[in-house]
């Protein structure tokens, strides 16, 4: 097993050896367990099925108080796939450790960007907006034409116009892991990750990658 789920609990900064001050994200992992596994041959694909966290069974609607129940596990806080990685069955069903990070090796990073609301195009696109001089008439932050009149006569798809921000699946790659503290059970990562604090992140370790 090569990855786990764990929370973000924020930023702080750290000294190295040499007195280098490194900002880090702090990473805790709270009950990742290993729960099923996915086979070739019975589910057409391989995969390590998760388990995250503690939810009340109140807090649970009735199709996943069946999931939960045919995995005779107690209700988690969220279930995820791992695919293509491997676990031997001693450890099914036991809490993953941060153990399986080394200090100074590289991982990716996993996470849904903060929330902003909707926004306009100069905040979620960066347009430069209309000129603030004589001559321009209340459309300062505007996105201006969008369209055309002839052909194809219509706003073509993906033209970046005003919406919600944020909210987004974001992928970080090639993060240092800066110490493993296997006794709280914590994993310092340099630099910032995806999420706001409290969030919930997936964290593999990368291909080939060397302490």
């Amino acid at each position: 097993m090569q990855g786990l789920l764990g929370k973000k609990v924020g930023m702080t900064q750290v000294f190295t050896e040499a007195g280098d001050c490194v900002c880090v994200t702090v990473v805790q992992v709270e009950g990742c367990v290993p729960v099923l596994k996915r086979t070739q041959k019975k589910d057409g694909y391989e995969a390590l099925l998760v388990a995250y966290g503690q939810r009340k069974a109140k807090h649970t609607n009735k199709p996943m108080q069946g999931v939960y129940s045919q995995l005779k596990i107690d209700p988690a806080k969220l279930l995820a796939e791992f695919r293509g990685m491997e676990i031997d069955d001693e450890e099914m069903g036991k809490p993953l450790s941060v153990e399986m990070f080394k200090e100074g090796e590289r991982v990716n990073v996993v996470g849904v960007s903060k929330g902003k609301g909707f926004a306009g195009v100069m905040k979620r696109h960066g347009f430069a907006g209309h000129p603030a001089s004589r001559g321009n008439h209340e459309s300062f932050r505007g996105a201006g034409s969008i369209g055309m009149a002839t052909y194809p006569g219509r706003v073509l798809k993906g033209h970046p116009m005003p919406g919600r921000m944020g909210g987004d699946r974001v992928y970080a790659k090639n993060i240092q892991v800066v110490r493993v503290d296997a006794g709280n059970n914590i994993v310092l990562l340099k630099g910032s990750v995806p999420g706001a604090n409290g969030g919930i992140v997936r964290i593999v370790q990368r291909a080939g990658s060397k302490n």
